[in-house]
């Protein structure tokens, strides 16, 4: 296999999916080196992972395609058509995988769904001919149909270039790691069999081994030990000949095998799961990567601390170079530090973020813990200075509509550190609706109108501010929107004040002075503290309050 490859490996360029799960009939187009795979639960993330490792493994989760057939693999649209018409053989539905392929010539042909030259391997389950006469006699009771019958199925694994593909002679090496199904002992005989052909000389091993089989006599000769045994069918019943209890050591057998790993002294199987997980992930990489050109991960976050999930994907990183890397995961952390440029949004279609500006993508390479994901994942998104905007937005919306925004699929942000544009470039080539609600800073012009002339042709974007300069902020722009009576005003003081405060307020003097005193209260002090508590005061008031437009007009979608 190793000869067929290019000096980079052989890679997967493009996918075919037809009938296969969630996925009727789709195109999937991939990045050479890392392909995050994101989107809603049930979009098809773990399935596109399934296609990729039967088209190139012809296995399923591990396990032989032909032992894992099963009425399930096939598109429920596919099968309800089937089984609400005639029932003839010609309706059976199928399943096709088609990868097209990068990196080895002996693969080039055009046995595929579009007739090109390409390199490539397909799988295709489909009804069997030979077993025409008995599907006859199967549906003639056709009330007793009920699902596809995968026993007339049969399989075939091809290349482009219409030969047979065989396990003996595969093409494409694939390794498929999924933590939640990993086995606490796989990979460990094999590790622990490399640390000693490895690291240890010849007298070593030796020591070891003697050792070893020196347990079985020690075992043997314990008191107790013989003790039960001198109790073992004493009566002869069993057998006739000395029945005993002893230590399984075997010196033909693979003594490594019976050794048992242990982290921080506790035997592996008895650790936490995400120290589990981290360890297997590094053994399947470690063990296999070097021999293969694909690396497919579903989920390494699980189970996982945030410093844990840190040293994880380093180690992917390092383990994984020069390897087409196929990534699921639902952590920003995972998506930023591997690079948001390499993300693939699975939803009703399928976006590949690679447009994304290179120095975005580093800026969240080094700050890698903004919550990125939330907007990619989005439908629409409204993008906030702070909390505050956050809590009155929700307030807003729920006053009108009876329901938070999340409900109706609307995800407010709070953009923190990173600021606006870092989002909005991921939100560039999406293409989903975002509004960006933000401070003017005392001068409109230059800090909104200026700033936003870069998404002018985004109409996908829109931002929203006061216009006014002296409705700097929220806060100000919230005591303006309130300030057309004293009686409003007051209404607002009682629902943000503490009773301390709210006294000093009423003996500032008229309206005007009444509204000042309300802005320099928020802007001395503890700034943060004094808006996030007001806006919940506000949040959980039943007090009819004023809001500034820009914040009514940017939860309009």
């Amino acid at each position: 296999m190793e000869t067929d490859r290019m000096e980079k490996g052989i890679r997967i360029t493009k996918l075919r999916v037809k009938n296969f799960k969630v996925f009727v009939d789709r195109v999937f187009e991939f990045n050479d080196d890392v392909n995050i795979i994101v989107g809603d639960n049930e979009t098809g993330k773990s399935t596109l992972l399934e296609a990729i490792e039967i088209c190139l493994n012809y296995t399923i989760r591990g396990r032989p395609l032909n032992a894992e057939l099963t009425a399930e693999l096939f598109n429920r649209s596919s099968v309800d058509r089937y089984l609400s018409g005639s029932l003839s053989q010609d309706t059976l539905p199928e399943i096709l995988l088609e990868a097209n392929l990068d990196g080895n010539p002996k693969l080039r042909g055009n046995n595929n769904t579009e007739r090109e030259d390409s390199e490539g391997i397909y799988v295709r389950v489909y009804f069997d001919p030979d077993l025409s006469e008995a599907y006859s006699t199967f549906i003639e009771n056709q009330d007793d149909v009920t699902t596809v019958p995968v026993e007339f199925y049969k399989t075939e694994w091809r290349s482009y270039a219409w030969k047979a593909v065989t396990h003996h002679d595969k093409k494409v090496g694939c390794l498929f790691i999924d933590p939640s199904r990993l086995h606490p002992t796989l990979g460990r005989t094999k590790y622990i069999s490399g640390i000693i052909n490895a690291a240890l000389d010849k007298r070593s091993r030796t020591t070891l081994n003697l050792n070893y089989r020196q347990l079985k006599a020690r075992f043997d000769n314990e008191p107790d030990v013989i003790k039960v045994n001198e109790s073992l069918d004493v009566e002869n019943e069993v057998t006739d000949k000395p029945l005993k209890i002893t230590v399984d050591i075997d010196s033909t057998r693979s003594w490594e095998s019976n050794l048992q790993l242990a982290v921080d002294n506790i035997v592996f199987n008895q650790i936490g799961k995400g120290e589990q997980n981290r360890v297997q992930i590094n053994l399947a990489l470690q063990n296999k990567a070097n021999d293969v050109d694909i690396v497919m991960i579903e989920e390494p976050e699980n189970h996982m601390s945030h410093m844990n999930l840190a040293r994880l994907v380093n180690g992917i990183e390092k383990k994984s170079k020069g390897k087409q890397v196929f990534l699921t995961t639902h952590s920003s952390y995972v998506l930023n530090k591997l690079s948001v440029n390499k993300l693939c949004l699975l939803s009703t279609d399928f976006s590949r973020l690679k447009d994304v500006d290179p120095q975005t993508a580093k800026t969240l390479q080094r700050l890698p813990g903004y919550d990125t994901l939330r907007l990619v994942l989005s439908r629409k998104s409204i993008l906030v200075e702070g909390p505050s905007d956050e809590i009155i937005l929700k307030k807003i919306y729920f006053e009108k509509h009876g329901s938070l925004p999340e409900e109706d699929g609307i995800d407010i942000i709070v953009v923190r550190g990173i600021g606006f544009k870092t989002y909005l470039n991921i939100a560039r080539p999406l293409r989903h609706p975002v509004r960006v609600v933000k401070d003017n800073d005392g001068d409109y012009a230059t800090n909104i109108h200026s700033w936003s002339q870069d998404y002018k042709d985004c109409q996908f974007i829109k931002v929203f501010s006061p216009k006014m300069n002296d409705e700097y902020s929220l806060e100000p722009a919230l005591v303006k929107a309130n300030s057309s009576s004293k009686a409003e005003l007051d209404l607002l003081a009682r629902t943000i004040l503490s009773a301390k405060t709210l006294r000093s307020y009423r003996d500032s003097g008229d309206l005007p002075a009444k509204a000042a005193f309300l802005c320099n209260w928020f802007a001395t002090g503890n700034q943060g503290s004094k808006k996030v508590d007001s806006a919940m005061r506000i949040f959980e008031s039943e007090a009819k309050l004023s809001y500034p437009s820009y914040l009514r007009d940017a939860i309009q979608f």
